[in-house]
């Protein structure tokens, strides 16, 4: 299932407009949790990516998150946030959101700030989509300018 919604994502990123720019990258993740009397997990989350864009930019990220599951590992609350770096030290920060089980999915998030070529795309939305395997993780993202 998860493949099938990542190849749907894949396809609809293809037919980005002039106003749109897809990113994509890929890292590793790690995690440490916590299991609550509900047997809700608590997990604080960490990952490092690389990554390239539709408009010849490239770099790297690193994110920090805490996200609570269910013992289904269905979302129940979920906080990331991801510092991008770009070859030219230039740098910004998305927020993401995601309501999908916590092996992959797809979600959405927001360009909360920026520096240099960046601070325009403040307020700029993404849809993505993300899958792992192992600690391996696989982002593409479509981006509205």
């Amino acid at each position: 299932m998860k493949l099938i919604v990542l190849i749907f994502f894949l396809l609809f990123c293809y037919k980005a407009g002039a106003e749109a720019w897809t990113r994509e990258g890929s890292g590793f993740s790690s995690s440490e949790e916590f299991k609550l009397s509900n047997d809700s997990i608590v997990i604080h989350y960490k990952n490092q990516i690389t990554w390239k864009d539709s408009i010849g930019n490239y770099g790297y990220a690193k994110c920090f998150g805490l996200i609570v599951t269910n013992n289904l590992k269905e979302i129940i609350d979920f906080g990331m946030y991801c510092n991008y770096f770009d070859q030219d030290k230039d740098q910004f920060t998305h927020k993401y959101i995601r309501n999908t089980d916590l092996e992959g999915g797809v979600g959405s998030s927001l360009l909360v700030a920026g520096s240099g070529k960046w601070n325009k795309y403040q307020g700029s939305t993404c849809n993505y989509a993300i899958d792992y395997l192992n600690l391996s993780l696989f982002i593409i993202e479509k981006c509205k300018r």
